[in-house]
Parts: C-alpha cells; structure tokens; sequence
C-alpha cells in the first residue's frame, strides 16, 4: 500500500496539534491567561468581587458601560486640571514580576472641597486629594469606584467642617463617575468604620520641615524597593484659594512588591494605594505623622492569605515614621475607634 502523501501528513499533523492546543485551553481559565490573574506563585487568591457585587465599606461603584481605555480617559480628562497623579497598578505589578488585570488609581484634588475637611480632622488629609479606582475584573466587567462622604464622615471627626463640604465632595465624585460610566455609583455605607479606625501616629520630635525632609530621605533611602515620592503639601494647596490651613504635607509613593500583592488579592484596594503618610503639624505646633495601618486596608477589602506582605508593609511605614520622627524607638500609636456608633512629582515604579 502507498504511504501517504506528505502534504496530507503535514495536514493531519497541523489538525492535531489544534485539537491538542483547543484541548488544553479548555482546560484552563481564559480569563487567567488573558488578564495573568493566577496567584499560585504567591499562595493567595483572588478576593476580587465582580464589579456588580462590591460590598466594601464606604466605596461607591459604579459599572461602566465603556471598555478599561475608554473609561479611565474619561476620568482622566474631566479632572485634568485637578490632576495630582495617575497611578498604574498593573505597569507596577509587572515590574516587581506580577501580573494583574488593568487597574489604575487616579488623583485629583479640589482644595475648596478638602481643605475644609482637613481643616476640621488633620487626620482626613489620609484620604485626601480624592481619587478614583478604575479597574477591570475577572469578569471582564469595567468598574469605577471610589472613597465616599459615608467612609469620610464615619472615619474622621468633621462635626466642624464647613458646611456643605462634605456632601460637595461626595456630589461632585457622583457626577464625574456617573458621567465617565454612565452608571449610578450608589451610595456604599460604611458599615463597621469607627472613628480613627486604622490610623496610626508618632509624634515627631522634629520641626514640620524637618520631619518632611527626613521622611523624603528615608524614602530615597530606599529607593531599591520604594517609587519616587509625590509631595502634596495641602496647606499651600489651601492657601492657593484663599483658605487657612495648618501645615500639613501627605507623601504619596509606590511599595511594587506588597502593593501589587494587595491588588492581586483584591483590586477595590486600588482605591487606598499608593502608600501614604501624613505630616501634620497642630497650632501649637506640635507635629504628628500619620499613615494607614495595612491590616485595615486588608480587613477593609476582605483580603486573605496575604499576611507576610502586611506585615513587611507594617514594619517598612513604622520605620519610615519613626526615621521622619526623629527616633528609632518611636512607636507609632493606633488610634483607638469611638465604638459609639507643592512640589509634586509623577509617582513612579521603583
């Protein structure tokens, strides 16, 4: 009997290896090998929930009816001359080895609607400037999503501020979601959110220029694992629109490895990234540092599995805060929750 001719060999060879190639996608997550969003090489999982069922406290979401480009440059646009900084989770997770589905955190301030809430609770300069999370999940749903008025007004002592400042806010971050989505982003209650939930402080025994230029140093001093630094100074901010503020300076900047370990178990925590301290100096002139605690951003976005990176989160912004301070042994001091209820650079990838 004749062989085969080898053009027909090469055809049913070329039919197998597709059959074998159709086979072995069918046995994976597409999603996984379009978006990289497997955690097995760092022993977590992915807590993300769809973007239709996002129930973290104080975080209003709204579903976009436009893909992740189009969606993010029409946050970008409407708040460009607001603009602080753009943050790219995913370009930072991939420097430091990760992948993650797109997601981006951008910031944005309007000292007429912060400087008077900053003004009533130093403290909620750790939320402000404002910023808005768009991220795509493993749904290939599109969200927008940010910090709400509820979170804002639960986790900080504004019974002072001015007012309509707080509901001015939370007004003009509905628009500019709603609009940009064409979505309602709801009203995300903050449930279980006390005051001075999550906040830690160390007294500085430094001058408010000095503890912001030794912290500035202790992040350079590190700059083999931390981004570039972006300063907000929120008093001069402030000033620019003819409001009074006590000094006060919040530094912004990337930690790659644990950040990107956070956003790969979940992305709603996009909303609380990059890392951020505060430097805030009292009419007395005391001096304070502030920052968030990791464990409560985690608690906050219902992340597991994660706790070797809190930790090394934890120990990198006690000591930051304590080299700022001007003590090694300074000790940083959570706030306890009442149970009764500008010079700005681009943030960049180390």
């Amino acid at each position: 009997m004749p062989s085969p001719h080898p053009s027909r060999k090469r055809r049913f060879f070329t039919v197998l290896m597709l059959g074998l190639l159709v086979l072995a996608l069918a046995a994976c997550e597409w999603t996984d090998l379009v978006d990289g969003d497997d955690d097995e090489d760092d022993g977590g999982s992915d807590n993300t929930p769809p973007a239709t069922e996002t129930n973290v406290p104080g975080l209003s979401v709204a579903v976009s009816s436009s893909d992740f480009d189009t969606t993010l440059a029409a946050i970008t646009s409407r708040t460009s001359d607001r603009n602080i900084a753009t943050v790219d989770h995913q370009a930072n997770a991939q420097q430091a080895g990760r992948s993650l589905r797109p997601t981006t955190t951008v910031l944005f301030d309007d000292p007429n609607r912060s400087s008077p809430l900053i003004a009533a609770d130093p403290r909620a300069g750790l939320d402000l400037p404002t910023r808005v999370l768009v991220y795509r999940d493993s749904d290939s749903d599109v969200a927008a999503a940010y910090t709400n008025a509820a979170y804002l007004d639960a986790r900080y002592d504004l019974d002072d501020a001015e007012g309509g400042a707080l509901d001015g806010l939370d007004a003009d971050l509905e628009a500019l979601v709603g609009d940009a989505t064409g979505d309602d982003p709801g009203d995300g209650p903050a449930s279980g959110i006390g005051e001075g939930e999550g906040i830690e402080s160390v007294t500085s025994d430094n001058s408010f220029a000095d503890t912001v230029d030794a912290l500035l140093a202790a992040i350079d001093a590190r700059s083999d694992r931390l981004g570039s630094p972006t300063t907000v100074n929120q008093q001069t901010r402030a000033n620019s629109v003819g409001r009074m503020l006590d000094p006060s300076t919040l530094v912004l900047f990337t930690v790659a490895e644990e950040d990107s370990a956070l956003l790969r178990a979940s992305q709603t925590s996009g909303v609380d990234l990059p890392q951020k301290m505060l430097v805030s100096a009292d009419s007395s002139g005391a001096v304070t540092v502030y920052y968030n605690d990791p464990s409560f951003i985690a608690a906050r976005h219902d992340i597991d599995g994660r706790d070797d990176d809190i930790d090394a989160l934890a120990d990198l912004l006690a000591d930051l805060a304590s080299e700022a301070a001007g003590s090694s042994t300074a000790t940083a001091t959570p706030n306890t929750p009442d149970t009764d209820d500008d010079t700005e650079a681009g943030l960049a990838s180390p």
